[in-house]
């Protein structure tokens, strides 16, 4: 089974292409503990789905906790870009610290581009898992 991070927006035609790899991000096991140990929210925190997203996926209705919402969280693409930036940046200074650090960042620069562009369009983003 291949998982993968993907980007999506809330924009349904942003004018380009919202595709990265996600791949090598979603595999670096070790990446929550290296941002948690620089100071930085881990990846998952910016994964968000709605419930009619996670039925489809499980293919099986579910029911929420009562007062739970049911709609995706979607966050601004300046905060994406920052976090993205900081964690890149960290990465290089200790590129030792994870294991495939260089894949690692390549799709990291792949979301950061995305992520600029989506802030130019004022869309908002939220991460999510291909499994």
């Amino acid at each position: 089974m291949s998982v993968a991070f993907y980007i999506v927006l809330d924009a349904e035609e942003p004018g380009f292409d919202t595709f990265v790899n996600g791949k090598a991000i979603a595999h670096a096991d070790d990446l929550d503990a290296f941002c948690v140990k620089h100071g930085l929210p881990v990846l998952e925190s910016f994964v968000s789905q709605s419930l009619e997203e996670f039925e489809d996926m499980l293919d099986e209705d579910l029911e929420l906790p009562e007062g739970e919402s049911d709609q995706a969280q979607w966050f601004d693409a300046e905060e994406g870009v920052n976090y993205v930036d900081a964690l890149i940046s960290a990465l290089r200074k200790e590129p030792d610290g994870i294991e495939s650090s260089a894949d690692v960042i390549d799709e990291l620069l792949e979301c950061k581009a995305v992520l600029e562009q989506a802030q130019a369009i004022d869309a908002k983003w939220r991460l999510a898992l291909d499994f």
